[in-house]
């Protein structure tokens, strides 16, 4: 399973600005990609985020650039492909279009994908997971913070009551 987002439409969510909102468009891209990272939203599955030009100048690609960060393959579009045309066409040359999921909101890749197969997931649902994920996560981590004083209180019970040291 493979997830293909939608970059920009996820970051400029009015519902998660919050969250996403910085003093510039790449320290927003990379609360992006920390949020993907720490509350894996898309589980254990690959991840793929398409962005839309990141030049001023489009003839500095050749159709789009790519590249890994944290195990995530970060794409841009070359300026005169968007990033919707991007994503529609790795959807169409994917080999098994069922087996990956689009998140985003916007209508026109909807559309677009109509017929492919792939799934789409909206933001809402996508950014909602990350973050469940993410108090899940705390929640485990009390957890062993209670048990660990558990397993203090009770040695300590031990050497108070059974004299044992």
């Amino acid at each position: 399973m493979e997830y293909i987002l939608d970059g920009y439409n996820i970051i400029k969510n009015d519902r998660f600005s919050d969250l996403f909102n910085a003093v510039s468009l790449e320290k927003s891209r990379d609360k992006l990609l920390n949020f993907i990272y720490s509350c894996q939203p898309q589980g254990n599955n690959e991840v793929t985020i398409v962005f839309d030009c990141r030049s001023n100048n489009p003839f500095d690609f050749d159709g789009f650039s790519s590249q890994t960060i944290i195990g995530m393959k970060i794409i841009f579009s070359d300026g005169h492909l968007r990033a919707d045309d991007v994503i529609v066409n790795l959807i169409e040359k994917s080999k098994n279009a069922y087996a990956t999921t689009v998140v985003t909101n916007d209508k026109g890749i909807k559309r677009r994908l109509g017929g492919s197969g792939a799934k789409v997931q909206s933001v809402d649902e996508f950014v909602l997971k990350g973050i469940k994920n993410s108090q899940n996560k705390n929640k485990d981590k009390n957890r062993t913070a209670d048990n660990n004083m558990t397993e203090q209180i009770n040695s300590e019970f031990i050497e108070k009551w059974l004299n044992k040291k």
